[in-house]
């Protein structure tokens, strides 16, 4: 394994050679307009080191560039942050995530079947290879909270998918590159920390690792270390402190995918290393958790030492679990597979872990209840949405990709997790079809598929198998054939086993118990199923009352297909 990656990464410094020679760098920075804003030293603002081995290991130097204000109106200010610095962790030589360089290894690497010796040792990442961070804040209006935002894989400066840190804005669309889920959260007055590591896994990494005994090993990325984006975290808390003269009361996590299940991670590991998670206060320095989407459905809270699971088993190590709420995407059908034994080793991965994406975050749920960690854990599986949630997509479209607007729900997610934490508001129970955690019709229903003007469908047409992680939409047109995914397997929307013409909205309303069988579709009777699906998540409060406004809006202007 390690031998195909060393042909690999030689394949790309080849390529990248190439490139180099034919001005492409040059062209590259020649046209970087953050080049024209000028660079200062923010070192004062890292967290603290701490000691590891007797080696100190943490943040060792912070570069920044001042946007300035990039939105007149409601006054955001940007900040573009390099950093570079040590951490501490663990490599496998050989077998699957053999270039993820972990903390956790006994979660990222047992989880995934490679039981393989773990070697330890120190990497240094760097900001010229793209670990840094974006951040945006208001100047006026701050709620004196803060949200890290935490992708999922991906990213190599060596495939050429990152960039420095210094060449990430582009004045002439200041917030061309802000998700609908950051702009919700300013919105609401929350500065916003977009945080970047070097994250793919299925290329050479960028960082090379030195071990206890010397030996130096090459190859490595940080997908999977929670003490970067923790101290990353403490950095911008203590920058925000400068520049708004007050401390920050609360900092979220925000994770998507990897993003979500190291958010996950952070709650793990600090009952083994209780430190892991707090200021020198004694407080926490995440105090809550949006786990979007977990990748993989990783990691299920199970630790077996000496055969028994250590994970959550006395009062005191639940209530230290920090509030977290799992966002859990129903649709997006992904599953390991023997092809790609560089992700996992199907014969070695435990008996309580699987191959199906959606098993491993209904079991989390299940094994979460079963520890009645109910204090501090939720999971919303919502229907007719894949991985993506849209939140790039100004309308949620683009070419045959159709997402249903997550970001509507993600909207009403902050505040119910900030109530949570911050007003001791209980959220509503987790919500699933699974067996154990909910029953049919249990799953978080939003308009969009409560009241189904068409089908949600992974894998849209163009994109293969590439496009497992969006959706594509077929409307119940009455004319149309029944489509074929990017897979060429038959979409089947009315559920009969077989391809066939698609139902008129009336006949697939009727299908579905949304009329009775002497009843027609009417826009009426549209505005009607979107008022009372909108309001019963307004009830529980999993959306705004402007976006249940928004959603009634809309129904009563909308255009349909064949009724």
């Amino acid at each position: 394994m390690k031998r195909h990656f060393n042909q690999f990464k030689l394949f790309l410094l080849f390529f990248s050679t190439v490139w180099l020679l034919d001005g492409g760098q040059q062209r590259l920075r020649a046209s970087s307009p953050a080049d024209q804003i000028s660079t200062a030293s923010c070192k004062q603002f890292m967290a603290p080191k701490r000691t590891v081995s007797g080696k100190m290991v943490g943040q060792e130097d912070c570069l920044m560039q001042d946007a300035g204000v990039v939105d007149a109106d409601r006054k955001y200010h940007r900040v573009e942050i390099g950093v570079t610095g040590t951490l501490s962790g663990w490599i496998v030589k050989e077998g699957a995530r053999v270039n993820h360089f972990t903390s956790a290894p006994d979660f990222v690497y047992t989880q995934y079947g490679n039981n393989r010796p773990r070697f330890h040792g120190i990497l240094r990442y760097e900001a010229a290879k793209g670990t840094s961070l974006t951040l945006l804040y208001p100047e006026t209006g701050w709620n004196g909270k803060f949200f890290v935002m935490v992708h999922g894989v991906g990213g190599s400066f060596l495939k050429g998918t990152m960039k420095p840190w210094d060449q990430i804005f582009n004045p002439a669309r200041p917030m061309g590159d802000v998700t609908k889920y950051e702009k919700a959260m300013l919105e609401k007055g929350y500065a916003v920390a977009r945080s970047r590591r070097n994250a793919d896994r299925e290329t050479p990494g960028d960082y090379t690792v030195t071990l206890d005994n010397g030996e130096v090993w090459p190859d490595e990325n940080i997908n999977q270390v929670p003490e970067l984006i923790l101290d990353e975290a403490r950095l911008v808390k203590n920058f925000l402190k400068d520049r708004l003269g007050r401390e920050a009361t609360r900092m979220y996590w925000y994770g998507h995918s990897a993003g979500a299940h190291m958010g996950l991670l952070v709650n793990y590991m600090s009952q083994l290393n209780p430190e892991l998670n707090k200021e020198p206060n004694g407080k926490n320095t995440i105090d809550g958790f949006i786990d979007d989407d977990p990748g993989g459905g990783m990691y299920v809270p199970i630790l077996m030492k000496n055969g028994q699971d250590i994970l959550f088993r006395t009062p005191d190590e639940k209530t230290k679990f920090v509030k977290s709420i799992v966002v859990a995407h129903q649709l997006y059908p992904n599953n390991y597979s023997e092809d790609t034994p560089w992700e996992m080793e199907i014969k070695t991965i435990p008996k309580y872990v699987s191959t199906n994406y959606l098993a491993n975050k209904r079991t989390t749920a299940r094994v979460m209840k079963e520890k009645t960690m109910g204090g501090g854990y939720r999971m919303y599986e919502v229907k007719g949405v894949s991985h993506s949630g849209g939140e790039n997509l100004p309308n949620g479209k683009q070419g045959d990709i159709e997402i249903l607007d997550l970001s509507r729900l993600m909207d009403g997610v902050i505040d119910l997790l900030d109530n949570w934490v911050d007003k001791s508001i209980d959220p509503p129970e987790t919500k699933s079809e699974a067996q154990g955690l909910g029953g049919k019709d249990d799953a978080v229903n939003l308009p969009e598929t409560a009241c189904p003007l068409g089908v949600y469908f992974a894998y849209p047409p163009l994109h293969s198998l590439g496009g497992v992680g969006s959706t594509g939409f077929a409307a119940f047109d009455g004319q149309s054939m029944e489509p074929l995914d990017g897979r060429l397997i038959n979409v089947d929307m009315n559920g009969n086993g077989r391809r066939d013409k698609r139902e008129t909205i009336t006949e697939a309303w009727r299908r579905l118990g949304l009329l009775k069988p002497d009843e027609a579709f009417t826009p009426a009777k549209y505005v009607a199923c979107v008022e009372a699906a909108a309001a019963k998540l307004r009830k529980e409060n999993f959306i705004t009352q402007r976006v249940a406004g928004q959603y009634v809006q809309e129904a009563k202007t909308k255009e349909f297909p064949g009724r």
